[in-house]
């Protein structure tokens, strides 16, 4: 088994890299693995729980080499026919497995009430969130600017006419 972009079964880690930065770019907002990719190491804020998984020594900081070995490790046990590379059908199980965590998350931050159930309302509830914020944008405006509330203060005067 050849590494470091050699033939052989781990020799396109750079290229299944690739592939997983165009995949979850824009979804991650380049936190997983974009733009931080260059750095050599990646804080947990930065990429958040999915760089977690590939803290081995649980440092808090995910090294390339880290990411390396757990994508290698992906790699092998996701190759469900042994051929040495994934298909689509098995990175399709390798990807449904890697996201599942934050799907979860999601779901659980629209289960307001934590049943388990996502109703219609909570469903609607980050649009109308949306919807209270873009009105009091639109309020704030529009207000007549007034002395006292922070606008119009002239010089800055605290004093008042008598």
């Amino acid at each position: 088994m050849m590494q470091n972009g050699g033939p052989g079964m781990m020799g396109n880690m750079g290229g299944m890299m690739d592939m997983m930065k165009r995949m979850h770019g824009n979804m991650m907002g380049a936190g997983m693995m974009g733009a931080g990719m260059g750095s050599g190491m990646m804080s947990p804020g930065m990429a958040g729980g999915m760089m977690q998984m590939f803290d081995t020594d649980g440092d808090g900081t995910t090294t390339p080499e880290e990411m390396r070995t757990q994508l290698q490790a992906k790699l092998s046990e996701f190759d469900s026919d042994g051929d040495g590379s994934l298909s689509i059908t098995e990175f399709e199980a390798l990807h449904s497995a890697m996201i599942r965590e934050m799907m979860v998350d999601r779901f659980q931050h629209l289960d307001a009430d934590g049943d388990g159930a996502v109703t219609p309302e909570e469903m609607a509830a980050p649009a109308d969130r949306m919807e209270r914020m873009q009105m009091m944008r639109s309020n704030m405006a529009d207000a007549p600017a007034r002395p006292g509330n922070g606008q119009g203060m002239g010089n800055g005067s605290m004093m008042q006419d008598n």
